[in-house]
């Protein structure tokens, strides 16, 4: 699930036999004899894809009655694609949903009920292999539409090679002391601008932001998603923090970096000690020049609010698909123990989501990676609110963009957010 893919604006050929185009399907049932042939669609890198490509591989080599096409999509507009393919005959019957159209997706009724094959005993993929906060993201009213590929909690990376050459106590140490708080963080980020280095890099989407603004304690959005708590101190306090600061350079605003400068290249190259991502780095980290490891996001106050962010991709099944029991047949072997375990192989770029798989995290670095595991159960997935009202959360980060070049104030931001949600919310 990577949510970073590499642009480019045409479908073209990454790995050989990827990409199969309309019209082949016809071929495929011939070819294959008695095998039901299943259209599944997927964005990504070309890294990305290959590592679908194995499992989708292994699912074929093993199956007696179904056959899967792997649709790859290497481009900034898969979601794009996705969209016009449902609305004509070329439609996949089964794939990748990004966070930001699922709701879309659910409001227009086009994905299968997949309730049922959860529910049966029989199944390969069953409604508790599922952790309990991402099977609630993928239930609208009283039917389940989609299963996690994987997920992957937050957490803050750092250098502990560069806290030992400064004589700085590390995150651990902190988090060893029960003191791994929020003005632990802004202290440690002081110390490391004023030996000329980059504190804690912030990326303004909605797991960092959320993570300041809100606790586990704090719910985004009502149950019933008619109200939100932009408007509480809790979120006041996180904003005014993270403003405090990017102004004083503690933190550095990712938006305001250079061209060729990013988050991931000021960490390898030195330069950074702390910054907040999911384990899609890991992979990238292997071979780093210095030791880094990892702690869980701090608390606002108290330990009992420790929350983070999770980004987790549904796979999900066309409502239209002419074979269900064949797409769910593949769909429960990708995203069950198989197909996460041969997707993860090696360093992997994700945390699995059913039991079994854990000495995928925990082989190889960083050393508490643990701590990617614990999260899984508690941490923050992409609010149902905002999955039913497409460009919200895009106008949300949009007005912390404005705060965090100066552009207006904390008070007027979370005016404009407010205003903002509570007339989308009572749409």
């Amino acid at each position: 699930m990577n949510r970073k893919q590499v642009a480019t604006g045409i479908l073209t050929a990454v790995l050989a036999s990827t990409f199969v185009f309309g019209g082949w399907g016809a071929d495929i049932v011939k070819a294959e004899g008695e095998k039901t042939v299943v259209r599944f669609m997927v964005g990504g890198s070309a890294a990305e894809l290959e590592q679908y490509q194995k499992a989708v591989d292994a699912f074929n080599e093993q199956s007696e009655n179904t056959q899967v096409e792997f649709v790859g999509v290497p481009g900034d507009n898969y979601n794009e694609k996705i969209m016009t393919q449902l609305r004509s005959r070329e439609a996949p019957d089964c794939f990748y949903s990004e966070e930001a159209s699922y709701g879309e997706l659910n409001k227009s009724d086009m994905l299968l009920d997949i309730t049922g094959y959860l529910d049966d005993s029989e199944s390969n993929l069953k409604r508790s292999d599922i952790p309990e906060n991402l099977l609630e993201n993928y239930t609208y009213g009283d039917i389940i539409t989609g299963v996690p590929v994987d997920c992957n909690p937050m957490v803050i990376y750092y250098n502990a090679d560069l806290f030992t050459e400064l004589g700085l106590k590390t995150p651990q140490e902190y988090v060893d002391e029960g003191n791994w708080d929020f003005a632990a963080l802004q202290e440690l980020s002081e110390k490391l601008r004023d030996a000329s280095k980059v504190g804690f890099v912030y990326e303004n989407w909605w797991g960092p932001l959320y993570s300041f603004m809100f606790s586990s304690d704090v719910s985004v959005y009502a149950e019933d998603m008619k109200s939100s708590s932009f408007d509480t101190e809790r979120a006041k306090a996180g904003l005014t923090y993270l403003d405090n600061n990017i102004k004083s350079k503690a933190f550095t605003f990712a938006g305001s970096l250079t061209s060729g400068e990013s988050p991931d290249t000021l960490f390898v190259s030195g330069q950074a000690g702390m910054l907040y991502a999911g384990r899609w780095y890991v992979a990238d980290f292997t071979d780093l020049s210095f030791t880094y490891d990892v702690v869980p996001f701090p608390y606002y106050e108290d330990a009992s609010q420790t929350m983070c962010a999770m980004p987790a991709t549904p796979l999900v099944i066309n409502k239209n698909t002419e074979n269900p029991d064949a797409v769910w047949e593949f769909v429960s072997y990708y995203c069950g123990a198989q197909g996460q375990n041969i997707r993860m192989e090696g360093q992997g770029n994700a945390v699995p989501t059913v039991d079994g798989l854990e000495e995928i995290v925990l082989t190889g670095t960083p050393e508490h990676a643990q701590y990617f595991l614990d999260a899984v159960d508690t941490a923050l997935v992409y609010p149902e609110a905002e999955a039913l009202h497409p460009g919200m959360t895009d106008t949300i980060t949009g007005e912390v963009e404005k705060l965090l070049v100066g552009e207006q104030d904390v008070d007027q931001t979370l005016e404009n957010i407010i205003s903002e949600v509570d007339k989308e919310l009572q749409k």
